[in-house]
C-alpha cells in the first residue's frame, strides 16, 4: 500500500511538471510573448512656417452720431427717409423759427435807422457840428445791433439740423411736432463706406503686429473671408487683460459688412525657418513634461521634448528631436519605453 501511494505522488508530480513546460513562454522567441505593436509614424524634418493667431473682433462703423438738437424747438419739417442715404450737409430736420426770425427783422430795421444816423453824424463831425464821443455813441449802437443780428443767425442756423457726413440713416424717433432738446435722440447716422475692426491680442505678440499688416477675418453671415489693414496700435497694455487693442479697416462698398456684429479675425504674426513641428497627437504629457517615442529598429524609445508654439494639429518641438527622427504617432497607451512596434505607415 505504502509503494503504491508513493507511485501515485510521483505521476503527479510529473505531469504537473509536464503542464508547467507546456505552458511557460519560448525563451527562444521572445515575440511570441511580446509581439509587435503596429503603429503609424511621422518623421520630424525642416519646416517653414508661417504662425498664425486666431481671435475675435468687433465690427465698427467707420463714422457714427447720435442727430440730436442744440436748442429747445419744436420740429416743423422733416425732410429724411428712413434706411436713405445722406450726404454731408443734407438737411435732415426743420426746427420752429418763427421768433427768431422775427427778431432778427426787427433788429435788422433798427440797424438800418442807425446806419443812416451814424452816416448824418459823420458829416456833422467832419463840418465841427458835434463831438467826437457823439459821433463815437452813435457808431456804437450800430455795432452793437449788427453783433446781435449776428447772434441769432447763429440761432438760426441750429434749426436746422443737417448730416455732418456722408452716410445711412437709421431709424427716426420723433414726428413733426415733437418738442425736442438736446437729450432727444431724433435718429442715427452711420457711415459704412468702410468698417474698423477692433480686436485684441496677447501682450507676448505685441512686438509682432504692425501698422500696416495684413489680416483677415470672416463673419458668421457671411462664406468668405475679407482682409483688413492694421490701421492703429493702442500704445499701452490694458492691464486687466493683458492683451494689446488693435484696430484695422476694411472697405465696405457692398455694404454688407454690419456695424456691432461680430467677427474671427486670423493674423499671421511671424515666419518660422527651419522649425521642427511634429503632430500634437505624438506628445505624451507627464509630470516631466512632454515626451514622444522615436521608432529605431523596430524599438519605440521614450524621449524628453521641450515645446514651442501649437497651432491646432502641430506643436513646435525646440529640444529633443533632430531632423529625420521617427516619431510614433498612434497607439501611444499600449507602447512603453523599449516596446517592438511595426511601422505601418510613415507620414
Amino acid at each position: 500500500m505504502i509503494l503504491a501511494g508513493i507511485i501515485i505522488v510521483v505521476v503527479i508530480l510529473v505531469l504537473v511538471k509536464i503542464f508547467i513546460f507546456s505552458v511557460k513562454p519560448d525563451r527562444q522567441n521572445p515575440s511570441a510573448a511580446n509581439p509587435a505593436i503596429n503603429v503609424e509614424c511621422y518623421i520630424a524634418r525642416d519646416t517653414s512656417v508661417n504662425y498664425q493667431l486666431e481671435t475675435i473682433g468687433t465690427i465698427r462703423a467707420n463714422e457714427q452720431v447720435e442727430i440730436v438738437s442744440e436748442i429747445n424747438r419744436k420740429i416743423t419739417a422733416i425732410f429724411l427717409q428712413e434706411g436713405a442715404s445722406v450726404s454731408k450737409g443734407q438737411l435732415l430736420f426743420k426746427l420752429d423759427d418763427a421768433d427768431i426770425t422775427a427778431r432778427i427783422n426787427k433788429l435788422s430795421i433798427e440797424e438800418k435807422l442807425a446806419g443812416a444816423n451814424e452816416s448824418r453824424e459823420k458829416i456833422l463831425l467832419t463840418k465841427g457840428g458835434i463831438s467826437q464821443e457823439r459821433y463815437d455813441i452813435v457808431s456804437n449802437l450800430r455795432q452793437t445791433l449788427l453783433a446781435e443780428i449776428e447772434v441769432l443767425k447763429v440761432d438760426l442756423a441750429k434749426t436746422e439740423i443737417r448730416a455732418p457726413f456722408a452716410g445711412k440713416i437709421g431709424l427716426r424717433n420723433v414726428s413733426e411736432g415733437t418738442l425736442v432738446n438736446p437729450t432727444v435722440i431724433l435718429a442715427n447716422l452711420v457711415d459704412i463706406s468702410r468698417i474698423k475692426l477692433d480686436f485684441s491680442i496677447p501682450e507676448r505678440y505685441a512686438g509682432d503686429l504692425k501698422v500696416g499688416s495684413e489680416i483677415r477675418f470672416r463673419t458668421d453671415y457671411q462664406d468668405s473671408d475679407r482682409t483688413a489693414i492694421v490701421e492703429a496700435i493702442e500704445p499701452a497694455v490694458d492691464l486687466k487683460t493683458r492683451t494689446l487693442l488693435v484696430r484695422a479697416v476694411a472697405p465696405n462698398r457692398d455694404g454688407k459688412l454690419v456695424a456691432g456684429t461680430s467677427a474671427r479675425v486670423s493674423l499671421t504674426l511671424k515666419e518660422m525657418n527651419k522649425a521642427v513641428f511634429v503632430p500634437t497627437s505624438a506628445l505624451i504629457p507627464s509630470i516631466r513634461g512632454y515626451s514622444v517615442f522615436i521608432a529605431r529598429n523596430g524599438i519605440a524609445l521614450s524621449t524628453l521634448v521641450k515645446t514651442g508654439i501649437r497651432s491646432r494639429d502641430y506643436v513646435q518641438v525646440l529640444d529633443g528631436l533632430q531632423v529625420g527622427d521617427t516619431i510614433v504617432t498612434t497607439n501611444l497607451l499600449r507602447i512603453k519605453n523599449e516596446s517592438s512596434i511595426k511601422v505601418l505607415k510613415i507620414n
